[in-house]
């Protein structure tokens, strides 16, 4: 179902509104369709919550409870937050379990009242906001994942298919029902969804009321692979999933369950998500869910970060790094090949402190552009987005610049690690990332503000039309200015011309002046427009007129700087694979070069892996234990183990 939907046209109400005003109504059709969800519906400034869900949220967010109108003879009950606050007042509903639909006005109320006083605004859901499908920084952990997860089950073996909305990873990998512990506790998911009829399993239900988050039940008619496959199809915008890889009957159905509820929470909206990848088990290792716990790897058993093996060993810079860290120590590799080419990265950083140093400054500047692509994506993002965009992508090129720099010496350094040739290849842009990464710099100014109404973020100088609607608006400031000084000086009243919102330009004078004013043969050029306490108001003819003009030049402003950001948008979402790529590329080398400063650091030396059953240490560091003694002031002792499959020493 597509959220965003004009509740102006016909539809089938679920509930009786006879009676209800017009905005009732609208509000009540709403409703119907997200029973389910606390429904924020937007009444200009404000977004408004009536009946049931006005009560829950006025004792949710500490709001007071009024009431307006009536409903059947009753008061009906009403709560409010203010649009420009919305997202805190989300984000407290959403940790205490709830979903959010959010009901925006999808249309001018100027253009309303062109079809008659009674018509009302037309207004649709825009989002629902549910725990797994968070995209805003307010709402997210920078370093931690926000992982969606949806659960199938055929032929007595299950599916877990995972996204993370605001970074655009999607995984799946077949699993035997006993593995599912395991492989829960490593996504640690904050909503899970599930076919109903798997709910029905005691065991499986329990794990997920411990493992799964918020757990959605989804009709069997969701987790039909073949309508699941035409999802995916939709969802990617492509013809067939063959591109993407094999995946089985059960697979798909999850990755199907996860495509519908995306349509469903973002209107429709399709979001930039990478190829699913298909996770082997063999690929990692699996940790069961209380082995994990006691291993407190990102996390201590008293649920805090700080103590946790991840918090000794983080190291990284940059948002996704933290991120990527954390993921691989969830899931340890398996493979020595794959656990080798890792370290040979780290071993080739470590001794060049130096290019290390100069790797770790540029990235330390870099915003999260995973996530700011993500919400350009669904229509969340602003101006400041972009600028993170192209700011990471001149960070990307001066990377490679340094990492090329110092390979370019083979006979000190005849082998490169393929991970660092990989980095290379890929921090580069290619030709039209270039000319994208060119033309933002061009359009945006160099502090953009955070939202598109605030308009003033494309630089002068880049739009020939933006510049002069510009000249418009403020030459007309300008003749404000000498309107004021003219009625000055044909009064010989310090007249002063002030602006609000609510009555536009407008004359303010003392009450004294005002009488003065009244009192001159000019008085009837200017009309009384409202008295206050100790100031009077007026307007005249000219200065209504000339107000009209500076509106239009500013409405026409903002509509062209609107149009120029809506291009620059879907420059970037064409090339959203190559620039979700360098993200990534960026974010393994943060991890490569904080490793290598973290062995510098504590001395650390590579370990020699291989497939044995024999694991040998000298003077072995646990490093939370060492960080706890350290921050103690006391020295840390070393430790020595050997351990083989047959008995073993310590």
């Amino acid at each position: 179902m597509n959220a965003q939907t004009d509740l102006n046209e016909e539809s089938k109400p679920a509930l009786d509104l006879e009676g209800a005003t017009p905005v009732m109504a609208q509000y009540i059709q709403t409703k119907a369709q997200y029973p389910d969800a606390i429904l924020m519906f937007r009444m200009g400034d404000f977004y408004e919550l009536f009946f049931e869900d006005a009560v829950v949220a006025a004792h949710a967010l500490s709001l007071a409870l009024t009431k307006r109108g009536k409903y059947r003879d009753e008061d009906i009950p009403l709560a409010g937050v203010p649009a420009h606050a919305v997202d805190a007042y989300i984000a407290k509903l959403i940790r205490l379990g709830h979903r959010v639909a959010v009901c925006d006005q999808l249309e001018d109320p100027a253009e309303t009242k062109k079809r008659g006083y009674k018509a009302v605004v037309k207004r649709g859901v825009t989002r629902v906001v549910t725990p797994g499908t968070l995209t805003e920084d307010s709402l997210l952990d920078a370093r931690g994942s926000n992982r969606l997860v949806a659960l199938s089950a055929r032929g007595g073996v299950m599916a877990l298919a995972s996204v993370e909305l605001s970074t655009g990873d999607v995984e799946c990998l077949e699993i035997e029902p006993e593995a599912l512990s395991a492989h829960l506790s490593a996504l640690r998911p904050s909503e899970s969804l599930v076919a109903d009829r798997i709910l029905q399993d005691e065991a499986v239900y329990g794990l997920l009321k411990v493992l799964g988050g918020v757990i959605q039940p989804q009709p069997g008619s969701l987790s039909d692979p073949q309508a699941g496959e035409a999802r995916l199809l939709k969802l990617y915008g492509v013809q067939t999933l063959d591109g993407f890889g094999q995946f089985s009957p059960c697979e798909i159905s999850a990755l199907g369950m996860l495509a519908a509820y995306i349509d469903l929470t973002q209107a429709g909206k399709r979001p930039v998500l990478k190829p699913p990848v298909r996770v082997l088990q063999t690929h990692s290792l699996s940790i069961d869910a209380a082995t994990r716990n006691s291993l407190e790897i990102d996390r201590t058993q008293q649920g805090r970060r700080e103590g946790s093996l991840v918090s000794a060993l983080d190291c990284t810079v940059t948002s996704g790094g933290g991120r990527l860290l954390l993921a691989r120590l969830s899931r340890p590799l398996f493979d020595p090949e794959d656990i080798n080419a890792r370290l040979d990265t780290v071993e080739w950083l470590l001794p060049r402190r130096s290019l290390r140093d100069e790797l770790r400054h540029l990235m330390r500047s870099l915003s999260d552009p995973a996530r700011a692509l993500s919400r350009l994506s669904l229509n969340r993002g602003g101006p400041r987005d972009l600028c993170i965009l192209h700011q990471a992508l001149s960070i990307a090129e001066n990377l490679a610049h340094l990492l090329n720099d110092a390979t370019q010496n083979p006979e000190i350094d005849p082998a490169v690690p393929a991970e660092i040739d990989r980095f290379i290849n890929t921090l580069v842009p290619s030709d039209s990332l270039s000319r994208v990464r060119d033309r933002l710099v061009r359009a945006l100014v160099d502090e953009a503000p955070l939202s598109l109404k605030d308009g003033g973020f494309i630089r002068e100088g880049f739009h020939a039309g933006l510049d002069e609607a510009r000249g418009l608006r403020d030459d007309s400031r300008q003749i404000i200015l000498a309107l004021e000084a003219r009625l000055q000086a044909e009064t010989g009243i310090a007249i002063r011309i002030k602006y609000n919102n609510v009555l536009g330009y407008f004359i303010e004078l003392s009450q004294k002046l005002a009488e003065q004013l009244q009192a001159q043969d000019t008085a009837k050029q200017f009309i009384h427009r409202q008295s206050l306490a100790n100031q009077v108001r007026f307007v005249t003819a000219e200065l209504v007129d000339l107000d009209a003009r500076i509106q239009r030049a500013a409405a026409q402003t903002l509509a062209l700087e609107m149009e120029v950001f809506e291009a620059l948008r879907e420059d970037v979402r064409q090339l959203a694979g190559e620039i979700q790529a360098t993200h990534d590329a960026i974010s393994a080398l943060d991890v490569a070069t904080a490793n290598a400063h973290y062995a510098e650091d504590c001395d650390a030396v590579r370990p020699k892996i291989d497939r044995s059953t024999r694991l040998e240490i000298c003077r072995g560091r646990h490093p939370v234990v060492a960080d706890v003694l350290k921050n103690q002031g006391k020295p840390f002792t070393p430790n020595d183990v050997d351990l083989d499959a047959t008995g073993a020493d310590a």
